[in-house]
């Protein structure tokens, strides 16, 4: 890595490790505080890795952010952040959520603040480790689908329920396009906001993807989007 990418990941890595310490030490981590810049409530702990990111990231670009909207550091870059993906498992104990963040055109890292794995990418391609341990990996079958939003999306559950493919609805949008070059593909069917997306889509621009307004369908082989699309749309 150039010193910008080192600098940036280890900013970045250094903001997840702030946020999970905030997730044991905060008070009030669920409290209500009205709604952000992207439409969705804003909880105390959306706040509070907000502001760890942007103390520590501002240096390296202007901030566009899920809860504060665009923040104006005098910079050429832009750094689009999303301070915790899926604010509604952490609030309901479910062990999957995490923070993205995507310096444009450079690096992205988007890190899972419940188990420590994180995802990187820059000029010299993509990493796959974890703050505190050895990453698990294996030989993975990619048998199922990770579906976001599946819950909005029955006509869709029920096709492929129909043709037999088995999902998953994690909940975290940004973790699910990251951990999904591990799975057959990845849908979201909804409004799709950079926030959500922008770190992921970087770290797995090698995978195929497939974009309409409302819809996402990313996958590691082409075989496997052509056949989910054509199920979706059929």
């Amino acid at each position: 890595m150039n010193n910008l990418s080192t600098h940036f990941v280890d900013a970045a890595l250094c903001s997840s490790l702030k946020i999970i310490r905030a997730l044991y030490e905060e008070l009030n981590l669920f409290e209500e505080k009205g709604i952000g810049f992207g439409g969705d409530r804003s909880l105390n702990i959306d706040l509070i890795a907000e502001r760890i990111l942007v103390e520590k990231l501002s240096e390296f670009g202007n901030i566009l952010s899920e809860e504060a909207g665009f923040i104006d550091n005098g910079k050429d870059k832009t750094i689009i952040i999303d301070p915790i993906d899926g604010s509604y498992n952490v609030s309901n104990n479910i062990p999957y959520f995490g923070t993205s963040i995507y310096l444009e055109d450079t690096v992205s890292v988007v890190v899972n603040l419940s188990n420590g794995d994180y995802f990187i990418r820059d000029e010299n391609g993509k990493k796959f480790d974890n703050l505190f341990r050895k990453p698990f990996h294996a030989t993975f079958r990619h048998d199922v689908i990770l579906f976001e939003k599946a819950y909005q999306n029955p006509d869709i559950v029920k096709k492929l329920n129909d043709n037999g493919l088995k999902f998953r609805a994690p909940g975290a949008l940004s973790l699910s396009l990251s951990y999904g070059e591990s799975s057959k593909a990845v849908i979201y069917k909804g409004e799709i906001r950079e926030f959500d997306i922008a770190a992921a889509k970087f770290y797995n621009k090698d995978c195929f993807w497939h974009f309409e307004d409302d819809l996402i369908v990313m996958s590691p082989k082409y075989e496997y989007l052509e056949k989910v699309v054509n199920i979706i749309k059929g």
